[in-house]
């Protein structure tokens, strides 16, 4: 079976280690101002997901 792969966007990391995450994505994952990111390592791959978590 033959996985695909859609790229949703595209980021350039800046001097200080920062990102800005996709238009598109971030209505993908439903996140506004202020919600919690993580970054899950699998199989060798970074996943970034909304975090139920409330800190």
């Amino acid at each position: 079976m033959k996985v695909v792969e859609k790229i949703l966007g595209i980021s350039k990391l800046t001097s200080k280690g920062q990102i800005t995450i996709p238009k598109n994505v971030r209505e993908k994952l439903k996140l506004k101002q202020g919600d919690i990111i993580v970054f899950v390592e699998k199989n060798g791959e970074i996943i970034i997901r909304r975090s139920e978590l409330v800190y």
